[in-house]
């Protein structure tokens, strides 16, 4: 069977991700992880749809034909009132002399009160184009600048990012207009330049506006929709596409049983949350969730093998040199581990009683030895799960899911009731919604 490639993933994906972003029943601090570039460490969505923004074509092309259009900015011509003694500047504002000269310096014609001219470029189709371009630039200089990925030098190669910083550093009207970083951009501003005469303000209107609504999360829109979907899937790493592609067909099994995704709170640590009458299941991707997996190696304690003894003497021995070498702790562990996908089934919204978990392990690969690996991963991860105490053995149904992509196994329903193999085309079809779903939740 051959691999999903990354065109494929990438549209299998691209329209769930905005529909669970619009609906707000994806968190999207989970996601962004999932959707890092490159590995860069993006916790911060906010921070990734400016990257984005940046990285898209119109922006570019904006940046390209700058320092042409920039020469007819718009200014306003203004006049400034102010006294001088001894000499004129500009126009004399007689009336205000007059009064200037009875009521401040009775008999002194040497004050004048004049109407000095200047040029005002603090407008507000002038205010909105500056803001634009620092967004832009701090974005480029901060999160791009220094990335030496092929996505970035493509669309900001190091010439072009030289050019961008030295119009907006030298141009000298530029320089004249406030810092964007402290301009505060109004409905006022924004109407000014949409109805501007200019096309230099116009454009600046309609890209600022659309930054503003991707912030915003107007997933709703037709073109911030298009700018996600263009440029938002775009992690380096195969395996973490193919990991969300799984999470959300996984999310359809369940919604297909009757349970309703609900909007992701401030904060919370969960992937998604659903719920149908009677239960809630909460989902965590690379989070261990209110489960744990680890296993201290003093519970070994009092164990006479061997073997057993010689490891605890290593780890002891160990714990006391680097005290001694760094002055730092170490606990040790028999086992400690995550699985990447965790469900937790809880009895009522209130999550009074866990009644099923289900533990997923994602391996993007065709790898019988891959498979297996996975395979052995995922009976630790069942053995070893606790929640007070471990699972197994309790009255808690705990089950495993094993996902892969290329690999054809043998078996098509969970084995020995707790294990279940899926793979990419199985999650491809509509069968697989309740293979690896206990039946209680069916």
């Amino acid at each position: 069977m051959s691999k999903l490639s990354r065109a494929a993933l990438t549209d299998a994906v691209q329209e769930e991700l905005i529909t669970y972003l619009r609906n707000g029943t994806i968190n999207e601090r989970s996601v962004t992880r999932a959707l890092d570039i490159s590995g860069l460490g993006i916790e911060n969505l906010d921070r990734l749809k400016r990257i984005h923004f940046c990285l898209s074509d119109d922006i570019v092309e904006f940046v390209e034909a700058l320092q042409g259009r920039l020469r007819r900015i718009k200014t306003a011509n203004q006049r400034e009132r102010e006294v001088t003694r001894g000499e004129v500047r500009g126009g004399i504002d007689w009336q205000a002399t007059t009064r200037l000269r009875y009521s401040e310096a009775p008999g002194d014609r040497t004050q004048f009160a004049c109407k000095t001219p200047y040029t005002e470029y603090d407008i507000p189709e002038n205010l909105v184009l500056k803001k634009l371009l620092w967004v832009i630039h701090s974005t480029v200089q901060d999160d791009l600048s220094n990335i030496d990925y092929e996505w970035r030098t493509d669309v900001w190669p190091t010439e072009r990012i030289t050019m961008f910083d030295r119009i907006y550093a030298r141009n000298v009207h530029l320089n004249r207009i406030r810092d964007g970083d402290d301009i505060n951009i109004n409905q006022r501003m924004l109407n000014t330049a949409r109805t501007a005469r200019q096309s230099l303000y116009t454009d600046a209107y309609t890209y600022y506006d659309r930054y503003r609504r991707l912030l915003a999360s107007a997933y709703d829109d037709d073109d911030i929709s298009e700018l996600l979907s263009d440029t938002l899937v775009v992690p380096e790493r195969l395996p973490q596409l193919f990991e969300l592609f799984c999470i959300f067909r996984l999310l359809r099994g369940f919604s297909a049983q009757g349970f309703r995704l609900h909007p992701i709170e401030s904060g919370s640590k969960q992937l998604a949350t659903l719920e149908d009458n009677r239960h809630t299941v909460d989902v965590y991707h690379d989070r261990s969730g209110r489960l744990s997996f680890h296993v201290p190696l003093s519970e070994l304690e009092g164990v006479e093998e061997n073997y057993v003894e010689r490891i605890q003497h290593i780890q002891r021995r160990h714990e006391e040199l680097v005290d001694a070498f760094l002055g730092n702790d170490t606990q040790h562990s028999l086992f400690s581990g995550r699985p990447d996908i965790v469900f937790e089934v809880y009895d009522s919204p209130r999550r009074e009683r866990l009644v099923a978990v289900t533990l997923g392990e994602i391996k993007y690969s065709d790898s019988p030895q891959t498979f297996t690996s996975g395979l052995e991963e995922l009976l630790e991860y069942i053995e070893f799960a606790q929640q007070d105490s471990y699972l197994t053995g309790q009255e808690v149904d705990v089950r495993g899911l094993l996902i892969t992509d290329g690999v054809k196994s043998n078996a098509v329903a969970p084995l020995d009731g707790r294990i279940t193999h899926l793979s990419a085309a199985d999650l491809t079809t509509e069968r697989f919604a309740t293979d690896w779903i206990p039946e209680r939740f069916r």
